[in-house]
């Protein structure tokens, strides 16, 4: 029996069937087929979508509102100009350049193993950044579970937010996940990433600017550039992850603190790990498989101080003498 994210957390949200959708700039209305259509606007109220949802614009969820996704339910986003005129925001370091879903109050999008919920582009020939993301601002007591996302910029992103995204397959994205704290935001990002599947998407996980997490349990695996990449992040638990065949397996940046341990870091194309310019503190990474347990086959994959002296160390002293079993998902 699969644990949903809602057992981890051990609580449900309480959630309102009032269905209302009430904005200065909304229109929605339903198209030929029972397509629903949302244009550019604010949801102020609790909101059920269910079934085909079109979006033609940004979608701003009000801080006194849930937004609830039925499972099954398929959200697509149509192509727009770069913050151009179905933009609801113009500021460019906290939204991406085509439609979002942006998450001030409360997003509950839970499907189930039979029955996911899909985001992804309506263009006739998809590509990626199709449209921007499920952008998180501050809000939190989000679930995402049980959903596919593909063609996003960034699929899930939080700005300071707190979110739960478990048991979800992200692919064809420019980046799966990406996660930072915001200066404005009191309150610190909170994005535990468990039992996901992302692969084939420009960069896996991306955290940074302080924010703190768990990565654990997921499969990262055949991403362009990077499985994960922790770019000034906080204190990050990094554990029984498969990240294998990616660009580069995990990148660091300004880290100071991470606890990747127990996963199986293997066949990544340039570096299963890689210090970029600007990581000059050390790096441990005990108790992972690489794939073998030749020290100087393991060094050749590990961009460190070894490679350029500006750089810290990687230490991946302790290192595992065979596969981590029970790595990756569990469903």
């Amino acid at each position: 029996m699969v644990k949903t994210a809602t057992q981890i957390m051990n609580k449900r949200f309480p959630l309102s069937a009032t269905v209302g959708i009430f904005a200065f700039f909304l229109l929605l209305h339903p198209a030929y087929g029972g397509q629903l259509v949302v244009n550019k606007g604010v949801i102020e109220k609790n909101t059920i979508w269910q079934g085909e949802v079109l979006i033609t614009g940004d979608v701003e969820i009000a801080k006194n509102a849930t937004l609830t996704i039925m499972p099954g339910t398929v959200v697509r986003f149509k192509k727009i100009e770069d913050f151009g005129p179905e933009k609801l925001s113009q500021d460019k370091l906290n939204h991406f350049p085509k439609a979002e879903i942006i998450v001030k109050g409360r997003l509950y999008a839970q499907g189930s193993l039979e029955n996911k919920i899909t985001f992804t582009s309506a263009e006739k020939s998809p590509h990626p950044g199709d449209w921007g993301a499920v952008n998180f601002l501050g809000s939190v007591q989000n679930v995402i579970e049980f959903c596919v996302f593909t063609y996003a910029h960034t699929a899930v992103h939080a700005h300071s937010a707190q979110v739960v995204v478990s048991y979800s397959t992200f692919h064809y994205n420019g980046v799966a996940i990406g996660q930072k704290n915001v200066k404005e935001v009191e309150h610190k990002s909170v994005l535990p990433m468990l039992y996901n599947r992302i692969t084939e998407n420009g960069g896996g996980i991306l955290y940074g600017g302080g924010s703190s997490t768990t990565i654990a349990h997921n499969e990262i695996n055949n991403n362009t550039f990077f499985g994960i990449y922790a770019k000034k992040g906080g204190l990050a638990n990094i554990r029984f992850n498969n990240i294998n065949q990616n660009g580069k397996g995990v990148i660091f940046y300004g880290v100071k603190d991470v606890n990747l341990r127990d996963n199986n870091i293997v066949d990544n194309t340039d570096y299963n790990i890689s210090l970029l310019d600007g990581q000059p503190g050390d790096i441990s990474v005990h108790h992972n498989w690489w794939g073998t347990t030749d020290q100087q086959k393991i060094k050749k994959l590990i961009r460190d101080k070894a490679r350029d002296k500006s750089l810290g160390n990687v230490d991946f002293s302790n290192a595992l003498q065979a596969p981590v079993s029970g790595a990756g998902l569990l469903w």
